[in-house]
């Protein structure tokens, strides 16, 4: 393509996409969903153990699909990280391993039950924690291992169990962008001693809000329970004796899921393959178109790996076939354009304030909890990653015209700045 610096919407040229935004509208709606609310209020059964028997009937139907002995809905992801990290027994300043690239919510649990997050490098193709780094970061002081099977593509489980079974150390996924995922045709959330799913309204599975721990431990489910409820169920689910004490109170928490939420989660589960084969329909067509544009190239699935969820679509830039841009530069080109794009809303977590040893710590030691000083991080990886994948939206129902428009933009755009 000849194109000249006036033909650029950025320099007064025309758009290529005049859709209205947002372009990517989620969750889909649909009657079925509405009516199982309604259903919900309108007969608001309760099962033997005295809870919302919608929620039982939620939990049974997604450890089935998931393939795990044990399943406890949450209100959030979040609550389920808190529980898990309860459950596996982080306390008094044990170290957990985290991945830089993940939304900030997997690693603050960790320091509510007054455990330090021990910030580990990832991978440049995928993102997800680097099990090099995750052996050089152990010290006698390490629990545990969290990791995120970040945008769904599943991390490296051959090499993250090893490690964890050698050093004798609890491992949890957080699987909130990884619903359906599989590595080596097994779901991801079933390879760690507890697997935990966000329910929010992004999420492939979107009950408005909502999460949902799953595990083969018969222990580490109750005691998540215990922390994450009191009354009727964990009178009936507790049966440990040394957990069995607390049950009149629980340990002072209430992260029970909503009955509507559970209702809408359930409804969803039942078309969870039919969304993830139509957002791999579009998004592996849109991953091919792509692969042709130099200067651009499409987020890496490795043949071991299923995306399932496929959640967010990153794209990776190369500035030096670009004509040496910056990345903001090359967003702001798009943007004209009429695309939705930015660069990666989720900052490593060694960007952000709350990990940081100069102001993270010092504020919640002040303000929480006993807390330990993070070290210093070196984390080139992922700094190299933030810094050159931008985010798309996660196409999976929309118009095929808009999805086209959006080759044409970046046609545009790189074909103006490769000369």
């Amino acid at each position: 393509m000849n194109i000249k610096k006036e033909d650029l919407s950025y320099y007064g040229g025309n758009k290529v996409i005049k859709y209205k935004k947002p372009h990517w509208k989620w969750p889909p709606k649909y009657k079925e969903k509405n009516n199982s609310v309604l259903s919900y209020y309108k007969e608001e059964e309760y099962n033997k153990s005295g809870y919302p028997k919608i929620v039982e009937i939620f939990e049974s139907n997604f450890k089935k699909y998931i393939g795990s002995k044990y399943a406890l809905s949450l209100n959030s992801g979040t609550s389920a990280l808190h529980a898990a990290f309860f459950a596996v027994g982080i306390s008094n300043g044990d170290e957990v391993l985290v991945p830089s690239m993940t939304f900030h919510a997997t690693a603050g649990p960790i320091m509510q039950v007054d455990g330090v997050p021990v910030v580990c490098d990832c991978e440049l193709d995928t993102g997800n924690i680097d099990p090099q780094d995750i052996e050089t970061k152990i010290t006698k002081k390490t629990k545990a291992i969290v990791i995120t099977h970040l945008c769904g593509h599943p991390c490296d489980m051959t090499k993250i169990i090893k490690i964890a079974k050698k050093n004798k150390l609890f491992l949890i996924e957080d699987c909130s962008h990884a619903h359906g995922s599989t590595f080596n045709k097994k779901k991801v959330g079933t390879f760690g001693h507890i697997g935990v799913f966000s329910l929010d309204n992004n999420k492939l599975l979107a009950a408005g809000e909502g999460g949902i721990l799953v595990t083969n431990n018969k222990l580490l489910f109750e005691k998540a329970l215990l922390i994450s409820d009191f009354g009727p169920r964990i009178f009936s689910q507790i049966k440990n004796s040394k957990l069995k004490k607390y049950i009149e109170t629980g340990l002072g928490f209430k992260h029970r899921i909503h009955p509507a939420s559970a209702a809408i989660a359930n409804c969803e589960l039942k078309k969870i393959n039919f969304y993830i084969n139509k957002r791999l329909k579009v998004l592996n067509s849109f991953s091919n178109k792509i692969s042709n544009i130099p200067g651009i190239s499409p987020p890496v699935t490795r043949k071991n790996c299923t995306r399932g969820a496929f959640f967010g679509y990153r794209v990776f830039f190369d500035n030096k076939i670009l004509n040496n841009i910056s990345v903001d530069y090359f967003v702001s080109l798009l943007q004209a354009e009429g695309m939705e794009i930015r660069k990666a809303s989720n900052k490593p977590l060694q960007y952000l304030p709350l990990f940081h040893k100069n102001s993270g710590a010092k504020f919640l030691k002040k303000n929480f909890i006993n807390f330990r000083k993070f070290s210093d991080y070196d984390l080139p990886n992922s700094e190299y990653f933030y810094n050159n994948t931008l985010s798309l939206p996660t196409f999976t129902f929309e118009d095929q015209e808009l999805i086209d428009s959006y080759i044409l933009a970046f046609k545009k755009v790189c074909g103006y700045l490769i000369k």
